[in-house]
């Protein structure tokens, strides 16, 4: 039975509680979770009840970096990241230095129980920070044939990353405001414990540091819920950075056409401009959304973005998000963005 003095309120602002593994959720306990009553309390207790809300897994941090006056960032939604190794050939195809990913699974059966995040970053000789969004309840089926097929979920992890061939230090976790309910009213079967949440960590190319940010909002919202996510994201970040120079990447769940960077209705452009963000020179005008082995796509929405701060920028792009073989790997496309120190 769950305390019945617990509060509702949300987790929130960020967490630098630092981990090589995040703190595993026994399977006992997550059928617990799942057995719990359907409220917005409940949900609020069962989130205090996990460590690994609050913690940044962190793996093989690079000594030294690459030399040169520039950097090749890409921001990544995996959708899952059912193929590791064939998105690692495309990154290492456009030589990637830092990626900021998003929607990455740990001990799922639909991914055959890999740590993607891990995998990615070993595939790419980088190190890694991987945070947790949801803790999820419910083992859905992979759409390919994997060796490791049990039953159910070893570990129930789905969340954001970034792998980097950078030093890094003082990984965070920042929990966005709770503006969808993914516990309560659970969609498509997905019966999740978690927010919406992005992972920052503080990067260094030669003398000069910055930090780089990979962020998810939510995708079932309306403008002010992203746009209040986005204020929480950009308060939590000033804290933590200073006067740092930020890369933020991410799948933003825009409702915009291609280039809709202007579009007054998803306040969080102009909002986040207002505060020294510049979006106009880091992203092409361009969709990033496709049709892929689980999703049918959005259309022509663009809804993957950088924005930086004090940072010099250029040549954005978009790429395909299709391996050397034809797979599609992601309803999202690649977009990449070179710093220039």
């Amino acid at each position: 039975m769950l305390d019945q003095n617990f509060t509702m309120a949300p987790m929130l602002g960020s967490f630098r509680e630092r981990s090589l593994a995040l703190t595993a959720v026994p399977a006992e306990t997550r059928q617990r979770f799942l057995e719990a009553p359907a409220t917005r309390e409940a949900h609020a207790e069962l989130m205090s009840r996990v460590p690994a809300m609050r913690q940044v897994e962190v793996g093989n941090v690079p000594e030294t970096g690459p030399s040169g006056g520039t950097l090749r960032v890409a921001a990544w939604n995996l959708e899952r990241c059912l193929y590791p190794d064939a998105a690692a050939k495309l990154l290492r195809r456009h030589a990637v230095d830092l990626v900021l990913l998003s929607e990455m699974d740990a001990g799922m059966r639909r991914t055959g129980q890999r740590h993607t995040t891990r995998d990615l970053a070993r595939l790419l000789g980088h190190g890694y920070g991987y945070a947790l969004e949801f803790l999820e309840l419910a083992a859905m089926p992979a759409p390919v044939v994997f060796e490791d097929d049990l039953p159910g979920n070893r570990m129930g992890f789905h969340g954001n990353a970034f792998t980097a061939a950078l030093p890094f230090r003082d990984p965070v976790v920042i929990r966005l405001d709770e503006v969808a309910d993914w516990y309560v009213a659970a969609k498509g079967g997905q019966k999740r414990v978690g927010t919406r949440m992005a992972v920052a960590a503080t990067f260094r190319h030669g003398t000069q540091e910055f930090v780089g940010c990979s962020v998810h909002l939510e995708s079932n919202s309306d403008f002010e819920g992203r746009a209040a996510q986005m204020r929480r994201l950009l308060d939590e970040l000033d804290r933590y950075a200073g006067d740092l120079p930020v890369v933020i990447g991410g799948d933003l769940n825009t409702v915009v056409q291609a280039g809709g960077h202007g579009d007054a209705r998803e306040m969080l452009f102009a909002e986040s401009a207002a505060r020294g963000y510049d979006w106009s020179r880091c992203n092409l005008a361009w969709p990033t959304t496709r049709r892929s082995t689980w999703s049918t796509g959005a259309g022509t929405r663009q809804l993957d973005w950088f924005c930086t701060r004090g940072l010099e920028v250029e040549a954005p792009e978009v790429i395909p998000s299709i391996s050397e073989d034809g797979k599609v790997l992601t309803d999202h496309e690649l977009i990449l963005l070179t710093l220039r120190f």
